[in-house]
This record gives C-alpha cells, sequence and structure tokens, in this order.
C-alpha cells in the first residue's frame, strides 16, 4: 500500500485522525455482546478494519460512512490518518472487555501518531456498554481529553439516542437521512465537507432538542409517511436558512436509557437559523406523532392474508417478520412465523434467515438431497421452542460472497454454513452467522430466487425494502414473537425519560 497519505508530522497539510466504532445495542436481547462480535467479519455490519484496509476504501463507493468521508477528505486536500474501525452485529451491551480493547486501539493509535487538526469518528448512536453506560459519550470524552479542543465531527446512524451531553462533546454530528440507510457513504461525504468548514474556521452556531415520544422502528422507514416527507424536507429548510447541516435521530426504542429517543439537531451561521430549523422541524413531527402508531398482523393473520393476494399476483407478497431481526438485536432464529406457513399451508414460500448453526452443520453432514428430522430454531428467546419437522437438504453453499443490493454491494460477506432446508412447499434458509434479511444475493446463494415465489418471509424490520421491495406485490408486517418488542408501549422500561410513547396497544400514548 501506498504511504503517501502517512507523511510526517511536519507536513502543512490537515491532518485528520479516522476512527470508526459502532454498535446498536438492544437492552432486552439476550445475546452479550463480546470482542469476537466485533473481530467476526460475518454479515455487512460486523468486522474490523486495521489502517491499510481503511486505505483500501480509497476511490470505492463502499455504503459506509468512513469510505465517503475518506474519499471527500482526499478532494478536500485533507491528509488521512487511519486508527482502526470495528462494528459488531446489534445485540446487548458491549462487555466491558470489548469496549476497553477496541477503545484502547483507538486512544493509542491518537497518542501515537498525533498532533491532529481534526477528528473524524464513524459512529452508531446507540452503543451501551455493560453497566447502561452511554458507549458514544464516553468515546467522545476520552478523545477530548487526549486531544484537546480540536474539532471533532462524527457520523451517526439515523437510530441514534443521542444525549444533550453527546452533543455538546462533538463539534458536529451529522446523521443518516434514509431508512432503509441507503445514503451512509453520502453522510460520509458530508461529514467531511463539515469538518473543512470548522478547520476554516467558520463560525458555526448549533441547537438540540429532543422528541417527547418513541418512534416504533417499522414506522421510521422513509419509505412510507410519515418519515418520506419529514426527512424529505431537510434539504429545503437548509436552503431556506442557509444551514450547515441539519439531522433527525429516529431514535432506537430498543435501548433502556435516559437518552432513548428521537432527537433534532442543526448548524448554522447563526443561533437564530439554528433554533428555528429544530423548532420547525419538531413541530412538524408532533403534528404527526399519531401516524407513529405500528401496524402488524398475526403470524396466522398475515400468511392467510398473503396467500388470498398472492392467488391474482405474479409478484410475491413480503411478510416482514420485524420482532425477530438480528439487526435490531433480535436472535433470528424464532419460529414462529414459520410454523404458521407451514399451518396455513403456505404455497411457493421462503423464509430467512433463521440462525441456527447446530442445524446447518447437520444439514452439511447429511448432504443435498437428504432428509433430515430436527428442531429449527427456538433455541435463544426464553419460552420458545423449536420447530420440528422432517426437512429436505435442497442446497448447501459456505464461503465469501458478495451482496447485491444497494445497502450492501461490494461487501464481502460470510454467513458460515447456509443450509436451504424445505418443509411442504416452503424453503428455509439458515445460517450460522446472525444477519438480518436485507439482500435478495443471501436467497440466491442457496438456489432461491426469490422473485419467482409466492410468499417471502424476511427476518428484518426495514432494510428489506432496499432490494425486496421492487419485487413485491403487497407488504404485511408480523407480529410474531421474538427478542423485540416492536411496540414501545409495551416495553417495561426503567430508565427512559421521555413522556410518552406511541401505541396501537393504549390508543394513543403510555406514560413511561
Amino acid at each position: 500500500m501506498s504511504s503517501d497519505l502517512f507523511t510526517s508530522k511536519e507536513n502543512t497539510l490537515t491532518r485528520i485522525a479516522i476512527a470508526g466504532f459502532l454498535h446498536e445495542t438492544n437492552t432486552f436481547s439476550p445475546i452479550p455482546t463480546t470482542l469476537n462480535d466485533f473481530n467476526n467479519h460475518s454479515g455487512p455490519y460486523a468486522g474490523y478494519l486495521d489502517k491499510e484496509q481503511l486505505l483500501g476504501y480509497r476511490l470505492k463507493t463502499v455504503n459506509r460512512a468512513v469510505c465517503g468521508f475518506i474519499n471527500q477528505a482526499a478532494q478536500l486536500g485533507f491528509e488521512i490518518v487511519p486508527i482502526i474501525w470495528a462494528a459488531a452485529e446489534p445485540a446487548n451491551q458491549v462487555i466491558t472487555a470489548a469496549f476497553e480493547y477496541i477503545m484502547g486501539l483507538i486512544e493509542n493509535g491518537l497518542t501515537s501518531a498525533g498532533p491532529f487538526d481534526g477528528v473524524y469518528l464513524d459512529l452508531h448512536g446507540a452503543m451501551v456498554f455493560e453497566n447502561y453506560r452511554a458507549g458514544e459519550t464516553e468515546i467522545l470524552k476520552r478523545i477530548r481529553a487526549i486531544l484537546g479542543d480540536v474539532p471533532i465531527v462524527a457520523s451517526l446512524d439515523l437510530h441514534g439516542n443521542i444525549s444533550e451531553e453527546t452533543f455538546e462533546l462533538a463539534s458536529a454530528l451529522v446523521g443518516y437521512r434514509t431508512y432503509p440507510h441507503v445514503d451512509i457513504y453520502d453522510t460520509g461525504i458530508r461529514s467531511a465537507q463539515l469538518l473543512d468548514r470548522l478547520l476554516q474556521g467558520v463560525e458555526m452556531r448549533k441547537s438540540f432538542q429532543r422528541v417527547p415520544f418513541l418512534m416504533p422502528i417499522t414506522t421510521q422507514s422513509t419509505h412510507r409517511e410519515p418519515c418520506r416527507s419529514i426527512y424529505a424536507g431537510l434539504g429545503e429548510i437548509e436552503k431556506d436558512l442557509h444551514l450547515f447541516s441539519t439531522t433527525i435521530m429516529a431514535g432506537f426504542p430498543l435501548a433502556d436509557m435516559p437518552n432513548t429517543g428521537p432527537s433534532i439537531f442543526a448548524y448554522a451561521p447563526t443561533q437564530g437559523a439554528a433554533d428555528k430549523a429544530v423548532d420547525w422541524l419538531l413541530q412538524s413531527i408532533e403534528a404527526r406523532a399519531a401516524e407513529f402508531i405500528p401496524d402488524l398482523l398475526s403470524p396466522d393473520e398475515a400468511v392467510e392474508k398473503s396467500i388470498q393476494i398472492a392467488r391474482s399476483q405474479t409478484r410475491p407478497v413480503i411478510l416482514a417478520d420485524v420482532q425477530d431481526n438480528a439487526g435490531a438485536g433480535g436472535t433470528s432464529d424464532t419460529p414462529g412465523l414459520l410454523e404458521a406457513l407451514v399451518r396455513c399451508h403456505a404455497p411457493r414460500s421462503a423464509l430467512g434467515l433463521i440462525f441456527d448453526p447446530a442445524v446447518a452443520q447437520m444439514a452439511f453432514e447429511a448432504g443435498e438431497g437428504a432428509d433430515i428430522f430436527t428442531g429449527l430454531g427456538g433455541k435463544l428467546v426464553p419460552g420458545q421452542e423449536p420447530f420440528f419437522a422432517t426437512f429436505r437438504v435442497k442446497r448447501l453453499f459456505e464461503g465469501d460472497f458478495l451482496p447485491t443490493g444497494p445497502m450492501f454491494k461490494g461487501i464481502s460477506t460470510n454467513l458460515g454454513k447456509m443450509a436451504n432446508l424445505q418443509v411442504d412447499d416452503i424453503q428455509v434458509v439458515v445460517v450460522s452467522r446472525r444477519t438480518q434479511a436485507n439482500d435478495q444475493s443471501y436467497f440466491r446463494q442457496v438456489d432461491i430466487e426469490p422473485q419467482d415465489l409466492q410468499i417471502l418471509a424476511l427476518k428484518s424490520s426495514n432494510h428489506y425494502r432496499a432490494d425486496f421491495e421492487q419485487i413485491s406485490c403487497a407488504i404485511l408486517q408480523v407480529a410474531a414473537p421474538g427478542a423485540i418488542i416492536e411496540d414501545p408501549g409495551r416495553i417495561a422500561y426503567r430508565n427512559v425519560h421521555l413522556g410518552s410513547v406511541y401505541s396501537k396497544s393504549t390508543a394513543g400514548s403510555a406514560h413511561t
């Protein structure tokens, strides 16, 4: 790898440190997050990138914020000094040992490679590490302790739970604007542009407000109302008020933290412009609060309705198993929707992804064409039981492959041993590494063509929309049992400090 970006400390180029540390923490998940989860290059969310690998993002357009930042930084003439980048699949709290190890690498890198003119951080915004400590706040505190008053700009996932303290510690925060997150790369570009303004000494005022209710995850999609219109207006308000940046955090309601919930922030040449933007956006969101009530069907209702729709359609009906989404900390192994598909005799159907390494191993040992009797899934969530049946092993796959959808195209993925197991007219994609069903390639690796099906059941909340919505005739959201409770009004919070959560079960609001 060329060393042209690792010039001496005496060089007059603007030196920018780059680091990433991302985790979306579901404090209700039964799965802890260990150091191995950050080292495990499985699904597109997980992995560890060293300095050379980060520099390998130059001239690429991989949908990661750090990639967008690196390419924009090169155009701005920054000297890029990569530290590390680490991310893990959503689950419960990051254990202290894992947090301290990765944070130690970042701290040592900043100390040894300095001085710096600025820092770019690729963060999530909803990380919690052991004993319910806010990850992003601690990250920023430690970096400030090392580097002092240098500009620090961080990109954030749209689901970040941002506290006032985190907002004050950062010079600027820049959030994704789409869900599914197809603009992650673009967020890195916007982060670099905002950091450039700060380095040029542009006077920047900022404003922050929290939204006083929680948004269920399924209602946050920018493919649907109300978020489609709310987020579409950000560019217009920036132009009208001459803002530098505006962000709406939809929040991640599955973290039981004081800062859990949506927030809005803006950066502008004047305090008046920043305050006006945030006030206007808050009023716009509050005016549509009732639209954030989730609309979910029971598994049997969803399957029966999908069978009726499929009779007159040539494209598949999608059933979204939203309460067993690995991308929100779910186990991806609950069999409730599969049981309903079998019970209702669903025609020409497929379900994915079910995380069950033991069954995948059994399928490999039996071989393609064999029949195996086993209990699939239902092993990780208390109260769940495996689904027992005789499955035909239709196809097996193991190895690296490249997703093809807009979110993760080009990001090498390995889900371990994968098996296509058939019961009745239903094919089930079983994987050995946990990730959500957000890309058609996961099915094609085991010889299932999604668009040829009548019913397609996906363990995902919204990211499936990026690659699957275009091939579907209808989408039904399903409330099968899982580690996720989609309706925040039914979650037994202890620490959340918001006024209300919009809940269908309470016909309006439920105080927390």
